[in-house]
């Protein structure tokens, strides 16, 4: 049995239920779209936030298989949203300086006519008699309070599809690490 809605993620719930006759492993084996690639792994540890300790890694791996065997057509939707993650990280990282949060207008003002004239003081002293106002450059920048910069917009999208595979993959939400700070840590009782 062949799924043709399994090579179009992210779409859930669009391939049609297989049929009673086939076992579930049957349609896992021939969907060649539906199976985790060995990357996969890494990439959702990574997109997810989850640490590298052997239980968190284990349990990110039965996650995994147990979506794989019930819900086949999920892996698809995870693997689009993974290559959607990839795609906005990629966005985020080559975003410059001036995108991150773009000003609404800038004015700089500096030396009237742009020539500073001769001859200019040597001394300290000289400095005081001197109009110091000519060598003064300002800066002026307005940013935008209403709208959100691109770096926002980029960042929502991805946390977007981030709160889909968390919603595809639930018991990995206790494994995340929500804004991981090196200098605090939580008291874990065994």
């Amino acid at each position: 049995m062949s799924l043709p809605c399994c090579n179009t993620p992210p779409s859930i719930g669009s391939c049609p239920p297989a049929p009673p006759s086939d076992p579930p492993l049957l349609a896992v084996a021939s969907a060649p779209g539906c199976s985790w690639r060995p990357e996969d792994a890494e990439t959702l540890r990574i997109a997810l936030s989850i640490p590298v300790t052997a239980a968190a890694l284990s349990a990110l791996q039965r996650e995994m298989a147990s979506l794989e065997i019930h819900y086949p057509v999920g892996v698809c939707t995870a693997q689009g949203h993974l290559a959607a993650i990839a795609a906005l990280s990629q966005q985020l990282a080559a975003l410059t300086p001036a995108d991150l949060n773009a000003p609404i207008r800038s004015r700089r003002k500096g030396v009237a006519g742009g020539v500073v004239p001769n001859p200019l003081p040597l001394s300290k002293l000289a400095v005081v008699e001197y109009a110091t106002e000519l060598l003064l450059e300002e800066t002026d920048t307005e940013w935008s309070a209403d709208g959100p910069s691109a770096a926002v917009v980029l960042s929502r999208q991805r946390n977007a599809h981030i709160q889909q595979l968390v919603l595809l993959l639930p018991r990995l939400a206790n494994w995340r690490l929500i804004d991981p700070d090196p200098f605090q840590g939580r008291l874990v009782r065994s």
